[in-house]
């Protein structure tokens, strides 16, 4: 029996529960923690107030906001205009809800290397990768780089990278796919990326959530794995030496999963004979957009596996859906600010 390969990727994202409800590199000033668990002290037979404290998703929207409008300040003054690179961040900036912050002297003034320093002290102790890379705004009468923008691209994938693990489910989904359409960009700007290194699969004890993640993303993959065995065929020289890299890549995520779910003593996915193609396949183009189309929807699925997990899990799901959004791109699907999330 055969089943269409978009409906099962889409059925196989998984059911959004009800957890909408609950800064280039850093702020430009350091995010310092608040909060302490001591008593309240006294001075002069006066009491203290305690600090409140900062929740974190407050605290991820105002330190990666912060570093999106630094950027959009980079793009503003960059050598080789790109409004749509420069388009695409604002989106973002506004879907984290942070407002523009009150320029001041000598944040316009500042050298981006000045910048860098300051987003080293915010990043430091959580991405060492984030707090190498130069961005913000540059010095009078010096335009913005394509390799500067690009870095710091680079700079903000890491930082939405470092703020998953603390974030509510549903800001952890938006902020995964916030660094995934970064990376894009950072991409079109000739840019490179770190290559992350996943936590494993061997070593995840996926909870019930996590585990029904697996479920969707094996399903993806399974209709994935056979669409590329079609599109592959229709291909030669480069593109067909991509199409078969790719192939190779899904079918060991594939296996990986299996594993995955019958280690936690499930019964995996059982993928179907065959899948129906939501359109005709019949040359080089249609099956060039076959394979951005497939990867499109995996990383749909793999954006929800973000916020059904925590941790490690979620930190998977996060890189999955990033390197799924590069592919797509790779193969010639339009750049979005939002990769993985079709409600925006």
């Amino acid at each position: 029996m055969l089943y269409a390969v978009t409906s099962l990727l889409m059925a196989a994202s998984l059911r959004r529960r009800s957890l909408l409800s609950a800064g280039l590199l850093g702020a430009l000033t350091t995010l310092t923690a608040c909060g302490s668990s001591a008593s309240p002290s006294t001075h002069a037979g006066h009491v203290r107030p305690r600090p409140t404290a900062v929740d974190p998703d407050t605290a991820a929207r105002r330190q990666i906001g912060a570093a999106m409008w630094t950027l959009l300040a980079g793009y503003d003054n960059a050598a080789k205009p790109r409004a749509d690179l420069r388009g695409g961040l604002a989106a973002q900036a506004a879907a984290l809800g942070v407002s523009a912050p009150t320029p001041t002297p000598s944040a316009v003034a500042a050298s981006p290397s000045a910048v860098t320093a300051s987003a080293s002290a915010v990043t430091a102790s959580t991405s060492a990768s984030a707090s190498a890379t130069a961005s913000g705004s540059p010095a009078v009468g010096v335009r913005t780089s394509e390799a500067s923008l690009a870095s710091g691209e680079a700079g903000l994938v890491s930082l939405c990278s470092a703020a998953l693990p603390t974030v509510s489910p549903a800001l952890a989904r938006l902020l995964a796919s916030i660094g995934a359409g970064a990376a894009q960009r950072a991409t079109q700007l000739g840019g490179h990326l770190p290559t992350p290194t996943p936590p494993g699969l061997d070593r995840l004890r996926p909870s019930a959530a996590e585990l029904d993640a697996c479920q969707a993303s094996l399903a993806a993959e399974q209709a994935t794995v056979y669409g590329y065995g079609v599109l592959g065929a229709l291909l030669g020289g480069g593109p067909r030496a991509q199409a078969t890299s790719d192939y190779q890549l899904h079918r060991a995520r594939r296996d990986a999963l299996d594993a995955v779910i019958t280690s936690a003593g499930a019964a995996p996915h059982a993928a179907a004979a065959a899948y129906d193609l939501p359109f005709q396949v019949t040359d080089s183009s249609s099956a060039r957009r076959l394979a951005a189309l497939l990867e499109d929807r995996l990383a749909a699925v793999y954006a929800n596996a973000v916020q059904a997990g925590a941790n490690a899990f979620r930190a998977d799901a996060a890189i999955q859906l990033r390197a799924a959004a590069l592919r797509a791109l790779s193969w010639g699907a339009a750049p979005t600010p939002f990769p993985g999330l079709p409600e925006r």
